[in-house]
């Protein structure tokens, strides 16, 4: 009888979670926080810079070869 009992309260409680969850779909769908995605990239160069690079063969050491 207590099996029951405890039952039929889990099923009461479930029918009242799922009816809150039918009744009230408007106001989960409307967030306070809106965001808007978008996939343009902006690229902004104010100055160009030049950088070289001698790359030589061989190994020196010290001052004098």
């Amino acid at each position: 009888m207590g099996k029951g009992i405890s039952v039929g309260i889990g099923v009461g409680v479930g029918l009242i979670a799922l009816a809150v969850i039918l009744l009230v779909p408007g106001e989960m769908d409307e967030s306070p926080i809106d965001v808007q995605l978008s996939d343009e990239v902006e690229i902004v160069v104010e100055e160009s810079k030049e950088y070289t690079v001698d790359i030589s063969e061989g190994l020196e050491i010290g001052d004098t070869p």
